[in-house]
């Protein structure tokens, strides 16, 4: 009788109202609780969805509650066998589950990779798949080794269970009339299922073919990022782009104890799998460098940022730069949450922070470019300085580039001189003729 969890039950009794009394607890046989409750997807029509539980002790009651807050049926679980009873043949289940959240598991019994393999076979490759795990999380091989098995994503992050499973909940309650082409999961509106590729497939390559709303052939551009730019929701798409191709790059170092920012990149972009780089993307309109890396370590990894230098300018020309790459120091700000983000979307599949010594475990092919691991151990060690961005040449040098980005004439004129004096102000160590 699942006895432990009573404190838990107590303590979060105002998410299960009346539906559950504590005396239900001892009446339950085996360690298999599924509980059935009151599902708002009901009211629109959908069949109810299941979110199957098989965590620690000590979060398992919270996931529950997180799991009804969504309009979801949670269904405790004691182990991988009682888990695989539930999901069936990859058809019935498939059918009938929503998501899975999952610990790695403390002995055969308990182990999370049967049901990660059993997960991907059949409609059950329609079900969101959660590793909720300290050591996973925070391991760089144990979460490509989680998205290798299957999971969708890989978090230590309560709170960030919750926000996937109203994600997951919202989709389905979504009513439209496409279907996934990557796993054929029905239902969703032009919305949805935009958002729905980012989420339950940035793990996988990119699905081929026509679009399912629009009928584009997607040979311009992958389908995952036709239907964010085309069909997601307006606020969501990304700019156009401009017309000077500039990219920050954010070498992101956490003072406290010297480890990096990871972020795992979208396996559309990466080689079919959600390979390892640093927070970087190309400058938007009117946008400075500094802004463009601050941006991006909050859009790939949730993370607010200082910048603290610069580390590399890397160009196609030494003269007059077509192609502009400068790599920054940053640092997380004072007082902000250093929890990186772990939901999946369109910018990647989630972050971690990683020492040094990690990357030593990484291969080349673990990586979307292997950039970390040239940037990361050189800074660590000092050999690569930052310089300072406080100076009238680097100023003028944002000044130049918000000016290219936004089309505007002259400015490509000016960016040789601005070019000139910033070689004179910054050593030439700083300096590669090479964009990246």
């Amino acid at each position: 009788k699942p006895f432990w969890l009573k404190p838990f039950w107590l303590k979060y009794r105002s998410h299960f109202g009346s539906r559950l009394e504590l005396s239900d607890w001892g009446t339950i046989p085996g360690t298999c609780l599924a509980m059935t409750l009151e599902s708002r997807m009901m009211e629109g029509g959908q069949q109810r969805r299941q979110v199957i539980v098989m965590t620690c002790p000590e979060s398992a009651a919270v996931v529950v509650a997180l799991a009804q807050d969504a309009g979801l049926e949670p269904a405790l679980i004691g182990n991988s066998a009682e888990a695989l009873t539930l999901l069936g043949d990859g058809e019935d289940g498939g059918r009938r589950c929503a998501a899975v959240v999952c610990a790695l598991g403390t002995s055969e019994e308990t182990s999370c990779w049967p049901v990660l393999a059993k997960l991907r076979m059949g409609s059950n490759r329609q079900i969101f798949v959660i590793v909720l795990s300290h050591t996973a999380a925070g391991d760089v091989r144990g979460r490509l080794e989680c998205f290798a098995a299957g999971a969708r994503m890989v978090t230590s992050s309560i709170p960030a269970v919750g926000k996937a499973l109203q994600l997951v909940a919202s989709a389905l309650r979504s009513q439209g009339e496409y279907a996934c082409p990557a796993c054929g999961l029905g239902g969703l509106s032009e919305e949805a299922l935009a958002e729905h590729m980012s989420l339950y497939h940035g793990t996988e390559p990119n699905a081929r073919g026509a679009c399912p709303v629009c009928g584009d052939p997607c040979r311009r551009m992958p389908m995952p990022v036709h239907l964010h730019n085309v069909h997601g929701r307006p606020q969501d798409r990304e700019p156009e782009a401009a017309p000077y191709p500039a990219f920050a790059w954010s070498v992101c170092r956490r003072m406290s104890d010297g480890k990096f920012l990871l972020v795992n990149e979208p396996a559309g972009i990466s080689g079919g799998k959600p390979g390892y780089w640093l927070p970087a993307g190309r400058v938007d309109r009117g946008e400075s460098l500094e802004e463009a890396a601050r941006r991006e370590c909050m859009e790939e990894a949730g993370i607010s940022v200082a910048v603290l230098g610069v580390l590399r300018f890397m160009v196609d020309n030494m003269r007059v730069p077509k192609v502009m790459r400068v790599a920054l120091l940053t640092s997380p700000l004072e007082g902000t949450d250093l929890e990186p983000k772990s939901v999946p979307d369109f910018e990647s599949v989630g972050a971690m922070w990683a020492a040094v010594e990690d990357l030593e475990r990484l291969s080349d092919d673990d990586y979307r470019s292997p950039d970390p691991a040239r940037f990361y151990p050189q800074v660590a060690s000092g050999k690569l300085q930052a310089h300072s961005v406080d100076t009238d040449e680097f100023r003028a040098l944002e000044a130049v580039i918000r000016r290219l980005t936004l089309g505007e004439a002259g400015a490509e004129a000016d960016l040789g001189r601005v070019w000139q004096a910033l070689q004179k102000v910054y050593p030439a160590s700083v300096f590669h003729g090479r964009c990246g």
